[in-house]
């Protein structure tokens, strides 16, 4: 676009270091507030001016002089942006509420084509930070039930790149490859964001969207059915028979959507656990394989404090992932997770958890002391967890030494 050329967007980046780099807040003129607002909300304007409008107005904002309102917009990534503004502004009028109502009667809706929903769901995520009761029931269950297809159906052949037209294109359009695995063969399963593809299709970008914000969600709207007295009762009876009737509940699509929500996260997460023992052909992607299965035990945590129902299917995924994991140094930021799973529900299960403290508390300690993110994770576990340990895990006493150790390591990082 020639009305935005390179000055007009090295000009806005100037604009923004002015008024993002300083611990005081910083003013512009109402005429200038409204021009980058419009400028924003124009079809026309290309996308790193639209980026730099929004980042500029975030920064600036709340401001009485500004009226924000995105009723009229129908492109999903200037929507996304502007909702970010909105945000922004604080939740005058219950605007808030206003964001939250749009952004779902866009997920809703069917998307022209080169719409992307993708944009919308970090301002979603944003909403659950600044007032998750901004959605009532009826939007959760909604929302819940989009999620579901989002992150257990999504497409297993790859994008397709779109053609920039010219004398040389192709009008046939390519068969679509399969995506892959880690290590190059054909996945054999639902998608995940383990899985590798040249080009993604919208639904996929969907799938990796939502497991970056699904542990919010669940944290926000805890499903029916949730712990409880009676559901500790039940515990108690046979694994066995509850591995069978939990398993013959999951098959019926009739689940609340709530519930039926947690019962894919828990088929993602063993998705991703397998996912995670194929030999990685990029370094990255290996980093990638480490990262999801922390991310994976924790949401398995969660469901089972959620459900214990779902204690007795995880226990022997979690077990055989820690057998498989325990003698290996770079997989040692998976341990604190686990740990934490067994210090949950161990005792549920009736699982002895001795070995798996013992790897803890000395591994650690004496061998991973000096890694900075280690110590730190190592230390906050120690004390979000303090008096379970010292009540239940006699080598977290004996450890205190080694304890010291780190503690003062992670403090002189810290200085």
């Amino acid at each position: 676009n020639k009305e935005y050329n390179n000055e007009t967007v090295d000009s806005l980046q100037k604009v923004f270091l002015i008024v993002s780099v300083t611990k005081y807040g910083r003013k512009l003129p109402s005429d200038v507030l409204q021009k980058l607002l419009s400028t924003l909300c124009l079809s026309k304007t290309t996308p790193p001016v639209q980026v730099l409008c929004s980042a500029i107005l975030r920064e600036v904002l709340p401001c009485d002089a500004l009226t924000v309102s995105c009723n009229e917009m129908v492109d999903t990534k200037t929507v996304s942006l502007l909702l970010g503004v909105l945000l922004a502004q604080g939740n005058k009028e219950d605007e808030i509420e206003g964001v939250c109502g749009r952004v779902l009667k866009l997920l809703e809706s069917r998307q022209a084509e080169g719409q992307s929903l993708r944009h919308l769901l970090p301002i979603l995520s944003k909403v659950l930070d600044l007032t998750p009761e901004a959605l009532n029931e009826e939007q959760v269950n909604t929302m819940s039930r989009k999620l579901v297809d989002w992150l257990r159906y999504a497409s297993t052949v790859q994008g397709i790149p779109i053609s920039s037209g010219g004398f040389f294109s192709s009008p046939r359009l390519r068969q679509p490859a399969p995506v892959l695995e880690v290590d190059g063969a054909v996945a054999g399963d639902f998608f995940t964001v383990l899985s590798i593809g040249q080009y993604y299709t919208e639904d996929q970008w969907l799938n990796m969207h939502s497991f970056s914000m699904i542990k919010k969600w669940l944290l926000c709207y805890e499903a029916e059915g949730a712990s409880s007295p009676e559901a500790d009762e039940k515990s108690e009876l046979d694994s066995s028979i509850m591995s069978m009737v939990s398993a013959c509940s999951t098959s019926s699509r009739l689940m609340p959507p709530k519930e039926r929500l947690r019962e894919k996260v828990f088929e993602y997460c063993n998705r991703l656990i397998e996912q995670s023992d194929r030999k990685a052909l990029k370094k990255s992607d290996s980093d990638l394989q480490k990262a999801c299965l922390v991310e994976a035990v924790i949401l398995l945590d969660l469901i089972c404090r959620q459900d214990m129902l779902f204690v007795y299917r995880a226990f022997p995924v979690v077990k055989a992932l820690y057998g498989r994991i325990c003698a290996d140094s770079t997989f040692a930021r998976v341990l604190l997770p686990v740990a934490q799973f067994y210090l949950n529900h161990s005792e549920t299960a009736g699982v002895d958890s001795e070995a798996v403290y013992k790897r803890l508390f000395t591994k650690i300690p004496t061998e991973l002391y000096q890694d900075p993110m280690m110590a730190f994770e190592f230390v906050q576990f120690c004390r979000e967890n303090v008096k379970t340990l010292s009540e239940s895990v006699g080598i977290f006493r004996r450890s205190f030494p080694s304890l010291l150790k780190v503690s003062e390591f992670c403090e002189r990082e810290g200085d």
